[in-house]
């Protein structure tokens, strides 16, 4: 079959084998036009992919706060019409008469002296007084003693306290303190005073947060591909 192309070839003229040679090419252009892909085309297409994302979840939890109120109560506050100190109780009246120190020997020689005051009780309760006695002995010791006597109401006593074994410094050496019976305070009263002040409290409060979560999740996503087509499906279709 090649043999008898050949000849057919050869015996053709110049005129047939230029003819046959553009038809020749006309044929090739076509199949190339039609059907061989030669030109670039771009095109979208879906893709899955893999990502990570991250979503909150919330939660609770409890922590214990302070928080200040204001707390109400009752209080007994204490007055008195008299000046300070304020006393529920008070000594009863008196005065002192007199006062006097005195020296003098013992039956066996030895020295001694006594201290005493004059008091007169001016008020209409009775009770006991006791007198203590800062003394001054000679050779500048000093030392206390008392001594108590009870005293009716508007009567009149000498309270008198002994030391044995040495003589006033001087019959004047001497200081005292008395403790009257007490009486209750007519100034005095209690009264109850509504109060306010601040105290701080403590409870448990509930908060909220959120947690941070990471999950793996697969998705997808328009992309641009490529493809090849022939020159007459690229003139048609794009």
């Amino acid at each position: 079959m090649w043999q008898k192309c050949t000849e057919k070839w050869r015996n053709l003229s110049t005129e047939g084998k230029a003819l046959s040679i553009v038809v020749a090419l006309v044929v090739v252009a076509s199949l190339v036009f039609s059907f061989v892909p030669i030109m670039r085309v771009p095109y979208e297409v879906e893709e899955t992919y893999q990502t990570t994302e991250t979503y909150y979840v919330q939660d609770s939890y409890t922590v214990e706060e302070f928080y200040i109120v204001t707390e109400y109560y009752t209080d007994i506050e204490i007055y008195c019409d008299q000046e300070p100190p304020c006393q529920e109780n008070i000594p009863i009246d008196y005065t002192v008469i007199s006062e006097q120190g005195v020296n003098y020997f013992e039956f066996d020689g030895r020295p001694a002296c006594r201290v005493e005051v004059v008091i007169q009780n001016t008020d209409t309760r009775d009770g006991t007084f006791t007198v203590e006695f800062l003394i001054t002995l000679r050779g500048d010791l000093t030392t206390t003693i008392s001594a108590s006597k009870y005293i009716d109401a508007g009567g009149t006593k000498t309270i008198t306290a002994y030391y044995h074994g040495e003589a006033l410094k001087t019959l004047s050496s001497f200081t005292y303190s008395i403790t009257a019976p007490t009486k209750d305070n007519p100034s005095y009263r209690e009264e109850e005073v509504a109060k306010e002040r601040k105290v701080i409290e403590y409870g448990e409060v509930t908060k909220y947060g959120y947690t941070p979560v990471e999950v793996t999740v697969l998705k997808t996503r328009t992309v641009t591909s490529y493809k090849r087509v022939s020159l007459l499906s690229y003139l048609i279709s794009y």
